[in-house]
């Protein structure tokens, strides 16, 4: 029995007053107890007491189900897709009271079950057919599940209790995922603060529209929802829209038009909006005139950017609201013109000269375009401009620049061309080519290149020619000048050196062109030539020089194809004693005699050099040392018989030969240098007597007064010398030095010499210098050293006042003394020059004593008074040879 309480006191209730009520209920009862296997698993209801409603919901009696299993009252239930059995057994098990909705497939039909537990392994079921109610359901669920939008119901908490199915298509999760879960999970961190405020929002306003947040995706990613939402029963029912796209593609247009914007503001071109505040149909327009004027007042300045400010020279308030007319009244005509042109054809690109606020002249490039509205009407101008008065001024000074080089290339005398590589021939050439080459410019251009070469030089020039245009290849942007020199042949057959300074550039085809200037440098090949020649040549002999020789024996010594290499060293022997004799004239004359002797005798292949004064080298390549020896014999022959005005050349030789490249030359010139030495020391001393013989016949050819005179002091001296005491060798060398006393008068002028009035002092002055040339003409001569010391002092004086170095008594060479006595004695006793009227021996005797001591030595006067007055009287005296056999 239950007692049940109320207010008014307790009143008892028979239990089975609710038993009848639920077993004749419309609502199906079954009291079951549950089977289970051996571990306790659900295996089966065994149904105690079922109501005739639960029967009827399944189509059979009552009495089919009491005190039977579930199993086999109803065997189809056990292939539905709900396991009926486990899941209303599990009830029984845990004690956990169960409700669900579920389709019982062989009835077509959906039931709502409710399981309780009243006591454990017992179940009590309460079904009720709900297929009317789930099919109603299933109507609007697919109805929202079709809907092209999210669509969910959410409790104040966020509780998703409906979500369709677009948040899979959309969001990618599963539904089932959602329900029951809260939409915070989903929401963008930075968008629940604002979700919030809409959700008090919409609590208290009862609706919400157009809320835009963020929701995470499946995959991690967030995607833009707009929101409308309402409130219903205390729940809040909402749709949105998926708005990812359209806002990327709204931002994207947003950058666009920033990026447009700050094109617009900070490009460098200027540009300009002008708009008409009433649309003009130009097309259908009578008087177009007419109306041009009207719309250059009507077109209002709306917008520019600083570029077009700039240009003119002002900021945007001066400008702002402008019409064109104002904009542009420092050219009012031009743009007219401008924008007849924009009106008749929509849109055009014009250049022309404008004007800046402040009056300054301005360049413009304009692109300017009419915007129509959709009835094809003008409603008002775009304008894009340049400022290109910097081009226009480069432009005007390029034509200037031009039509001056023009005259330069045409009046040049130097020839300008180009060349294209890749058709091999000239496409341009200046006009001076006719002066070049003889040719007019069409004439050449048809030919190719070698036409005007000089055939000897064509393969040289093409290969030169190529290898400029691989380097520039290789290195286009390398800028590089090449030149190269070559002959070119004139139409009059005549040949003429040109040199040609090249560039090459790469042309917009990518193909390669030659430019450049050829010049006429005959004149300066021709004086490089001669240069060249006098360089390696020695101007006297026209030999080559020392820097010649040492080029080629570098050479030559380093190559084994010249070996064996003989050097043949020549000497000429007494050439400064031939220059101080008979001057360098003279001495040149030898040197040139015996350079083309050289010359006569040795190969063409041979080097002869001049390398030094009087020294000359051949250098013969692969030629043994015999075979030199033979050259040189041929060689002295070639100079045994020149003669070179009163004297003989004579050459001393040296030879020595490398037989290998490992030879030292050094060494090698030297053996050659040593030979030849040693062969002048031979030679020379006979030479330079042969010399001083020629020289005393010359001396003698200016006179027979200087042959007498020579020949009577000579033996003067001889008797003075045996007097005073000489060994006979001494008395020789007196001898010869009293004939050769008056050696340097051969320097001077016979006319001087055979004077026969008072000398002056200039005269004088030359004669005195004889001592001075005589000591340098012998002292040059082996063995006659002190000779020439004598014939220096025989003019000295014991006094101090002699010449030319005004020694005193001491200083003079007594040999001097003697030449000095003897020649005073024979010039005043013999008829010469202004002296008509010799002296007699006497008088000439008293002389000498009158100056003993100041001009003459005492003790040679003493002696000279001891010589035999009949020796002195002869006329003759005692002749004896210059040179006898014992000297």
């Amino acid at each position: 029995m239950v007692h049940l309480c109320s207010g008014e006191g307790n009143r008892v209730v028979d239990k089975e007053f609710y038993r009848k009520i639920i077993i004749e209920s419309s609502i199906g009862y079954a009291y079951a107890a549950v089977v289970t296997d051996n571990d306790g698993n659900p295996t089966d209801l065994s149904l105690i007491e079922v109501n005739d409603a639960l029967a009827k919901l399944v189509g059979m009696q009552k009495t089919d189900f009491e005190g039977k299993n579930l199993s086999t009252c109803l065997p189809q239930i056990q292939g539905n897709e709900f396991n009926w059995i486990a899941s209303v057994g599990r009830v029984g098990l845990t004690g956990i009271s169960q409700h669900v909705v579920q389709r019982v497939d062989y009835v077509d039909r959906w039931f709502s079950v409710r399981v309780s537990c009243p006591e454990k392994g017992k179940i009590v079921v309460l079904i009720n057919d709900v297929t009317a109610e789930v099919k109603r359901t299933r109507l609007y669920e697919g109805i929202v599940n079709l809907t092209p939008v999210l669509i969910f119901v959410i409790d104040f908490e966020g509780k998703i209790i409906i979500a369709n199915d677009e948040w899979t298509h959309i969001l990618g999760y599963p539904k089932q995922s959602l329900l029951g879960s809260h939409v915070f999970d989903y929401i963008h961190p930075e968008d629940i603060e604002s979700t919030v405020k809409v959700m008090e929002d919409l609590d208290e306003n009862r609706v919400i529209r157009n809320f835009v947040n963020r929701y995470r995706n499946f995959e991690g990613s967030f995607r833009s929802l707009e929101w409308r939402a309402h409130v219903s029963d205390g729940l809040i029912y909402g749709s949105a829209r998926d708005i990812t796209e359209r806002m990327a593609t709204e931002k994207q247009k947003q950058r666009e038009l920033d990026l447009m914007n700050l094109l617009f503001d900070q490009t460098l071109t200027g540009m300009f909006m002008m708009m008409l505040e009433e649309p003009v149909d130009w097309d259908q327009a009578s008087d177009k005139d007419a109306l041009l004027d009207s719309m250059m007042e009507d077109l209002l300045l709306v917008k520019t950017n600083q570029a077009f400010l700039e240009q003119f020279g002002t900021n945007a308030e001066h400008v702002a609201g402008m019409s064109l007319s104002e904009l542009f009244s420092n050219n009012l005509e031009t743009t007219k013109q401008v924008w007849r042109e924009l009106m008749d054809q929509g849109k055009t690109s014009q250049e022309f000269e404008g004007r800046k606020f402040d009056g300054t002249p301005i360049w413009i490039r304009g692109d300017y375009h009419c915007l129509y509205n959709s009835k094809r009407q003008i409603v008002g101008n775009f304008g894009m401009q340049l400022d290109i008065s910097d081009r226009r001024l480069s432009e005007v000074a390029l034509k200037r620049s031009e039509r001056r080089y023009r005259l330069i290339a045409e009046h040049a005398s130097d020839v300008i061309w180009v060349y294209d590589v890749e058709k091999r021939a000239f496409v341009y050439l200046s006009p001076s080519v006719r002066q070049f080459l003889g040719y007019e410019p069409e004439e050449l251009i048809e030919k190719p290149v070698e036409f005007s070469l000089y055939p000897q030089d064509v393969e040289r020039i093409k290969k030169k020619l190529g290898h400029m245009i691989l380097e520039f290849s290789k290195h286009p942007k390398l800028e590089k000048r090449w030149k190269l020199q070559m002959r070119q042949v004139k139409r009059d057959g005549s040949v003429i050196w040109a040199e040609a300074s090249i560039n090459f550039r790469l042309k917009r085809s990518q193909k390669v062109e030659a430019i450049g200037v050829s010049r006429d440098v005959t004149t300066r090949k021709r004086n490089e030539e001669r240069i060249l020649h006098l360089s390696y040549r020695d101007q006297l002999t026209g030999l080559y020089n020392r820097r010649y020789y040492e080029e080629r024996q570098t050479i030559l010594c380093s190559d084994e194809r010249y070996m064996p290499l003989s050097v043949v060293v020549c000497d000429v022997n007494g050439l400064k004693l031939t220059n101080d004799v008979f001057g360098h004239q003279m001495g040149d004359q030898l040197l040139v005699t015996c350079a083309n002797s050289l010359l006569a005798v040795n190969k063409q292949k041979d080097i002869i050099a001049r390398i030094g004064g009087d020294e000359f080298v051949v250098l013969m390549a692969k030629t043994s040392q015999e075979e030199a020896l033979e050259r040189i014999e041929g060689m002295r022959q070639e100079i045994a018989d020149k003669q070179v005005g009163k004297t003989r050349l004579s050459v001393s030789f040296g030879c020595a030969t490398a037989y290998k490249t490992s030879d030292s030359f050094e060494a090698i010139f030297k053996q050659a240098e040593d030979i030849m030495y040693r062969q002048k020391l031979l030679e020379s001393s006979s030479y330079k007597h042969d010399v001083i013989k020629v020289l005393i016949h010359s001396l003698y050819d200016k006179g027979r007064y200087e042959k007498d005179h020579s020949e009577h002091v000579g033996a003067l001296c001889i008797q003075l010398g045996r007097e005073m005491g000489f060994p006979p060798a001494e008395v020789d060398d007196l001898r010869l030095a009293g004939m050769l006393h008056d050696i340097g008068k051969i320097g001077i002028s016979q006319e001087l010499l055979n004077q026969k009035r008072q000398l002056s002092d200039q005269e004088w002055s030359q004669m005195r210098r004889h001592p001075e040339m005589g000591f340098q003409i012998l002292r040059s001569v082996q063995n006659f050293g002190h000779i020439a010391d004598w014939i220096l002092a025989h003019h000295e004086q014991p006094d101090g006042k002699g010449y030319p170095r005004g020694l005193t008594d001491t200083s003079i060479p007594l040999q001097a003394k003697i030449i000095a006595v003897a020649n005073a004695f024979d010039s005043m006793t013999s008829p010469s020059g202004y002296r008509q009227q010799p002296l007699s021996i006497d008088e000439a005797l008293r002389e000498l004593d009158r100056c003993s001591g100041t001009q003459f030595d005492p003790s040679v006067v003493k002696a000279f008074h001891s010589l035999p007055i009949s020796y002195l009287s002869d006329p003759t005296l005692q002749k004896e040879e210059l040179f006898d056999e014992s000297v």
